[in-house]
């Protein structure tokens, strides 16, 4: 069989690519366009290389191959750990096992074959490609609960996780209680509100915000229409006992990174609601975090 270097290139691009995209949504870490594509380039470029030079037996050894995808994971995602790095390339693994061992079982139902050589698998011949495809939408449907169960996010009531908050180039770290009882919903976004101590977020407030939020009123910066803050404030309102109309403060960050440490999931869509009193008396947590925001982990 005739293998031509470009639609090798480009077929390894699609698929690290693929591959790379799945190990994003295994472990919640976010994936820029742009690094995707040369950390997926550089696994492209070292199947060509490989493919062409079938004589040279240490470009198909196992050390390479290791060298090879510990860099595409450190091109494409921003690495702060060694456990974090393992995690990471773990997932890698098991996502691109996951997607070639789908795809040989399915082309042998749709007449594909397995054609494969060096190693690589061509992805290019019709049956080969329709497998490719459909395997390439069930990967993608079973890497959420996968995800979800090695990364441990299946959080019981009453754990506790920390949370890095970030609003511009200011960020903190807080640890939260999980309480399906916090079933707080922004009413104009929909995003889930995770209620927070304002003293854990003081750093990241203006000091009329934080004071409006202490004295429980908002008067005191409703008018401020020309503060960037200004976009980011919502008014939550809420129920509890012995307050039926309620109405917490909240503001939307940049992003929010919980979970376990080692495996921290990012999470853009949610609100964070201040709150100006004691959350926990042993103060083990100042936060807490309620079933719909984990839904997004």
């Amino acid at each position: 069989m005739v293998v031509y270097a470009d639609i090798l290139f480009f077929e390894n691009l699609l698929a690290n690519c693929l591959i790379l995209k799945l190990t994003s949504a295994i472990s919640g870490i976010a994936l820029k366009t742009l690094r995707m594509i040369f950390a997926s380039s550089l696994g492209a470029l070292y199947a060509v290389i490989t493919v062409a030079a079938p004589d040279r037996a240490f470009l198909s050894a196992l050390l390479t191959r290791i060298i090879v995808s510990t860099l595409m994971i450190l091109i494409a995602f921003k690495i702060r750990t060694i456990s974090e790095f393992m995690r990471r390339w773990g997932m890698m693994l098991l996502s691109a096992f996951l997607l070639a061992g789908c795809t040989y079982a399915l082309s042998s139902f749709m007449d594909g074959g397995a054609v494969s050589g060096a190693g690589f698998m061509y992805i290019s011949p019709p049956g080969i490609l329709k497998a490719f495809i459909f395997s390439a939408g069930l990967c993608t449907v079973l890497v959420r609960p996968i995800g979800r169960i090695l990364s441990g996010k299946a959080f019981k009531e009453g754990s506790i996780v920390p949370v890095y908050l970030r609003v511009g180039d200011k960020s903190v770290r807080f640890y939260a209680l999980i309480d399906t009882g916090n079933s707080l919903i922004d009413p104009i976004t929909g995003y889930p509100v995770m209620v927070v101590e304002a003293d854990s977020v003081k750093s990241l407030l203006p000091a009329e915000i934080y004071e409006s939020v202490i004295s429980n009123n908002m008067e005191l910066y409703a008018g401020n229409e020309e503060s960037p803050w200004f976009k980011r404030i919502h008014l939550i309102p809420f129920k509890s006992i012995g307050k039926e109309n309620g109405m917490l403060t909240g503001f939307r960050p940049d992003n929010i990174r919980i979970g376990q440490e080692g495996s921290l999931k990012e999470v853009k869509d949610v609100i964070v609601g201040i709150c100006g009193m004691k959350l926990s008396g042993s103060d083990k947590y100042s936060a807490l975090v309620g079933p719909a925001l984990l839904s997004r982990i």
